[in-house]
């Protein structure tokens, strides 16, 4: 095992978008822009699929900076 030099700097820790934790913490009423820059509108679409038929509603309105995304149940 290589032991690290002082003079090399810790890597940052990167958090990975998960678009089902994203839409799964909107509450219930709630509409949200997900950012296509964030996360790409046909995965937020098929994303919505997945929940729907997990018992989750959600309704989907196209924005001009992404994706408007509603919690019904």
């Amino acid at each position: 095992m290589a032991l690290i030099k002082d003079s090399v700097k810790v890597a940052e820790v990167v958090k990975k978008v998960s678009p089902i934790e994203t839409l799964r913490k909107i509450k219930v009423g709630d509409k949200r822009l997900v950012r296509q820059r964030d996360i790409d509108a046909a995965v937020v679409r098929s994303t919505v699929c997945k929940l729907n038929s997990t018992g989750c509603k959600y309704d989907l309105k196209a924005h001009i900076e992404g994706t408007v995304v509603k919690r019904l149940k």
